[in-house]
């Protein structure tokens, strides 16, 4: 009896140093859309990103990956995917979430935009215009994004690692007339979403991106597709190998740089964008 407390005292010790205080679970939300309720959104293919970034996330050890596609990916499934990630999500945790899908701005609610429009991604219920059906809470702004991320930070603790990779755009020029001649398909749309009111500047300072965030283009741009799938999902779920151990700052040149080549070059320029927490965050998602 005596020797078997001391084995099982010697295992416990071993188990203690060397394994990591708190499992470091690596999760995902990946949310892609094709389709909307509202037949006025343009057709894209965000849903069709889906798969090559599970299957990338897969490769690189995540075990707990959520995805949601087209009539699954409500404003309502969006949420709740947020708040299951987050009840599950533990200390250390690496956390990779992304948004394939439509763009718009909107009239900014709270204040604390200097334009008075709030960036946002597009559920499946979302409309493109303000109306009965829409009045502006089927759309994800990024204030309530951020809230969501916040909450995650402060589940996961500073050791843990979050990276936002948003495959759409929020606004877009005349130019967008040049990629409707030459049959580019482009996610996003020139038109905002007003919501009706007196609506005065806060004040308020937007909460702090204690995150990375990689946008496929700059706010000024529009998002064009390669191939049937989002340029930047394909070009992560394709070259994520040779990311390995790189600065995020020097994975964005390699990304800009795949942009301005002759396979993914379009008719407009587009170039990424990374803000928040950078350094070597998308080095900790590529391993």
């Amino acid at each position: 009896m005596k020797r078997m407390t001391i084995t099982a005292l010697l295992l416990t010790m071993l188990l203690t140093c060397f394994l990591p205080a708190g499992a470091k679970t690596r999760r995902a939300v990946v949310i892609g859309l094709g389709e909307q309720q509202d037949k006025s959104w343009a057709k894209i293919n965000g849903d069709r990103d889906v798969p090559l970034v599970v299957s990338m996330l897969k490769a690189n050890g995540f075990s707990d990956v959520v995805s949601l596609t087209n009539a699954k990916a409500t404003k309502a499934g969006i949420v709740g995917a947020f708040n299951s990630l987050i009840a599950r999500a533990g200390r250390g945790d690496v956390v990779y979430i992304q948004f394939s899908g439509h763009g718009q701005m909107m009239t900014d609610l709270d204040g604390d935009e200097a334009d008075g429009l709030d960036e946002a991604w597009i559920p499946y219920d979302a409309y493109l215009k303000y109306g009965p059906r829409d009045r502006g809470e089927k759309h994800l702004s990024d204030d309530e994004v951020a809230r969501y991320l916040t909450r995650l930070r402060s589940k996961i603790g500073a050791e843990g690692v979050i990276a936002v990779v948003v495959d759409a755009c929020h606004s877009g020029d005349s130019t967008r007339d040049l990629c409707d001649a030459d049959s580019v398909v482009v996610r996003g749309t020139d038109d905002n979403f007003i919501i009706p009111g007196p609506w005065k500047m806060s004040g308020a300072t937007p909460p702090r991106e204690s995150w990375l965030t990689l946008s496929a283009c700059q706010d000024f741009q529009i998002n064009q597709e390669y191939n049937g799938v989002g340029k930047l999902t394909h070009i992560l779920a394709n070259n994520w190998r040779n990311f390995v151990g790189m600065s995020d700052r020097a994975i964005l040149k390699e990304i800009d740089d795949a942009y301005e080549s002759r396979k993914y070059k379009g008719p407009v320029a587009q170039n990424p964008r990374l803000s928040g927490n950078t350094g070597r965050v998308l080095s900790l998602i590529f391993k």
